[in-house]
């Protein structure tokens, strides 16, 4: 009896590999999302944080001018921002001021939990927190934003 070996190998592969290759695949998905996740709530902070910073220094510009924090009015501060910035603010919450004879008080009123808000994942707070408490004129809790000058 003579057992003849096939000279042609077979060719295709196995469902371990295919295995292997998914679970790999899968990995750098879920790496990348959760990297553009991360970079998309640190580009979100600091957008929050660099606008909160536009209405302060116009609001120190103005007082620096006039030398007096009473004369400071909301048209005047809306003139050196973008248009519809204290009424409308671009992450759909309000921003307000008081004028005192010592300084002023700027809060900001974020829109908590609403889609495209800077409250609205999870995670941002902290970041903003931590940028924000950075000055000791800020105060923050994750909806309002408060700016006090001269204290």
């Amino acid at each position: 009896m003579n057992i003849r070996k096939s000279s042609q190998s077979i060719l295709g592969v196995t469902l371990l590999e295919i295995m292997l290759v998914l679970a790999i695949a899968s990995l750098i998905i879920v790496m990348s999302v959760r990297y553009y996740q991360s970079a998309n709530q640190n580009s979100q902070a600091n957008t929050f944080v660099s606008q909160v910073g536009a209405i302060t220094a116009a609001l120190e510009n103005l007082t620096q001018g006039t030398g007096s924090y009473n004369s400071v009015t909301a048209d005047q501060l809306q003139a050196l921002l973008p248009a519809n910035t204290l009424t409308g603010t671009p992450w759909g919450g309000t921003a307000s001021f008081q004028s005192t004879d010592t300084g002023y008080k700027l809060t900001v009123t974020t829109a908590k939990g609403t889609a495209g808000s800077p409250m609205g994942g999870t995670g941002l707070c902290g970041l903003i927190s931590a940028k924000l408490l950075q000055d000791s004129h800020y105060t923050f809790t994750c909806s309002v934003v408060t700016y006090t000058a001269n204290v």
